[in-house]
């Protein structure tokens, strides 16, 4: 039930305990006349406030208690248990809780005190005040408990929504980065050997078989991979790419596509470290990419050197035009999604990344730790 509010419950409740009052008072007198009616409706109509004003019913309900009287209603212990638990159960702040107890114990042993009953019986009102005021704070202090718990879960839930909802935008950003690894990288090779065939059926169509094979086998290699990223965005346990085949089969499918590369492997490479090989392949692919894309017809060379605890990927080549800038006033990859593609996979393996222009080169320059594999 809510305390902000006199219910239903309350008037009836004060209502029935009110009436028995008065039917005692006339029927089997426990004071003169007027005055045991008084003290009924003194004592127990403020019950009906008990939720709303707790502290201010008991005090306006105990000063009754100063009646001297020849007697006691059979229903006024109710009355004052009821009160008296409302006001250890709701009433507020503590200080006034407990100063109103004290009040009620006092005109409770003096009304004793000036009554018929023997001096012994104060002790009956103090316990018939202070019980239930420990019983309600005990139980409101449980109630504050499970309060707090249920803010906690809420919060608890509202944290957790906060995580998905983290897990999901960094989900939504490995699919970005995967689909533009591949589709950057293919579709430049696809772009390449359009335009290879294009010359060729102008100039000598018998040689424009090769590069249009090319294009149907790039095309169903990227739909392959367009699946696998939007199947897994997770590296596969074995994926083809993480090995030094599939480097070199890298290289070979750029070098058959127009883009001019060497790529030169050293030390000893890493068993079993799939993350950091894929990272590797990826960042190789896209500076090819981008290679071909920015500065087309100059060579590119990568070396990958492998020691003992850490991977350098090295590739440079001549520089190309300044990006031109795309709708929006946006450059091309050089400045967009590609550089920043390396450097979160870099960093998400805690390696480190850097990308350099000067001299007529441009040069990309990548080291990731052999611990980025339990990454």
């Amino acid at each position: 039930m809510d305390r902000l509010h006199v219910t239903r419950l309350d008037v009836v409740l004060t209502a029935v305990l009110t009436v028995a009052g008065l039917v005692q008072a006339l029927v089997l007198p426990f004071a003169a006349p007027g005055v045991g009616e008084l003290f009924v409706v003194g004592s127990t109509l403020p019950l009906a406030w008990r939720r709303r004003h707790p502290v201010e019913a008991a005090a306006v309900s105990s000063a009754f208690w100063l009646i001297t009287m020849d007697g006691f209603p059979l229903l006024g212990f109710v009355t004052v248990l009821l009160q008296f638990y409302a006001l250890g159960a709701y009433g507020a702040p503590r200080a006034a809780v407990w100063a109103v107890s004290v009040w009620a114990c006092v005109t409770g042993v003096v009304g004793t005190l000036l009554g018929p009953e023997v001096p012994t019986a104060a002790i009956g009102s103090v316990l018939v005040v202070v019980a239930p005021v420990l019983a309600g704070r005990i139980v409101r202090r449980q109630r504050q408990q499970h309060q707090a718990l249920l803010d906690l879960a809420r919060e608890l839930e509202a944290e957790k929504r906060k995580v998905q909802e983290a897990a999901v935008s960094e989900e939504r950003a490995r699919v970005a980065r995967e689909l533009h690894d591949v589709l950057g990288h293919e579709l430049t090779l696809i772009a390449v050997q359009a335009e290879a065939a294009s010359a060729a059926l102008r100039l000598a169509p018998d040689r424009a078989a090769a590069p249009v094979e090319a294009i149907r086998e790039t095309a169903h290699r990227t739909l392959r991979e367009i699946r696998a990223a939007l199947d897994v965005v997770a590296p596969p346990t074995d994926p083809t790419d993480a090995t030094p085949a599939g480097l070199t089969d890298l290289a070979r499918r750029a070098r058959d596509a127009g883009i001019a590369n060497s790529l030169t492997v050293t030390g000893t490479p890493w068993a079993g470290n799939t993350s950091v090989w894929l990272a590797v392949h990826r960042i190789v692919r896209e500076c090819l990419t981008n290679a071909g894309r920015h500065a087309p017809g100059t060579p590119v060379t990568v070396d990958v050197h492998w020691a003992q605890d850490t991977v350098t990927v090295t590739a440079a080549n001549a520089a190309g035009p300044p990006p031109r800038p795309t709708e929006g006033g946006r450059t091309g990859d050089r400045e967009g999604r590609g550089i920043a593609g390396m450097r979160h996979r870099a960093e998400l393996l805690g390696g480190t990344f850097t990308a350099s222009k000067g001299d007529g080169r441009f040069e990309v320059h990548v080291t990731l730790p052999q611990s980025g594999a339990a990454a």
